[in-house]
């Protein structure tokens, strides 16, 4: 049979110890010498980007807050014009609609006085013709009595000045 000593297994050799402990102290310091700078240097640079990172991404959310600040005033400049330009558009249209009704009143007033007017010259005429009439129908009636030229004459003249003081006495 195969005996094992396992104290031996457990507890290490102090000579081999004692190497492995150099070969990691020459390693450690040789790393230290020649790559230990260059860890360093790279680290640093790692955390200097990472700096960068942050700042850029701090200014980018300021920028952004800035933009939508203008944004948002813009939109309040733009709903405000919005509201003067339809204020204006508003009093525009009533100053408009004032001209056209004041214009279509001055414009019924005159057809008004103009068809006033018509009615007293077509009224004058009717008068005139009513007088002519009545001349004539007293005319015809005073020559069928009469039958005489020369009364005739006088008739009219005294049939028009009976209709003349009739009618002005309307």
């Amino acid at each position: 049979m195969i005996t094992i000593d396992i104290v031996e297994q457990l507890i290490p050799n102090p000579l081999t110890m004692l190497v492995q402990l150099c070969s990691t102290l020459v390693l450690f310091l040789l790393m230290k010498k020649y790559l230990w700078s260059s860890v360093k240097e790279y680290l640093k640079k790692r955390a200097e980007k990472m700096q960068e990172d942050l700042n850029a991404q701090e200014a980018a959310r300021i920028a952004a807050e800035s933009d939508r600040t203008a944004a948002s005033q813009q939109l309040m400049e733009a709903g405000s014009r919005s509201e003067e330009i339809v204020a204006a558009a508003v009093r525009e249209a009533g100053s408009q609609r004032e001209s056209i009704l004041a214009e279509a009143d001055r414009e019924a007033d005159g057809l008004r006085k103009r068809a006033h007017e018509q009615i007293e010259q077509e009224r004058e005429a009717m008068y005139s013709d009513m007088r002519r009439e009545m001349v004539e129908v007293a005319l015809s009636a005073a020559s069928s009595l009469l039958s005489s030229q020369n009364a005739e004459d006088l008739d009219r003249e005294a049939i028009d000045a009976f209709v003349k003081e009739a009618t002005d006495g309307e």
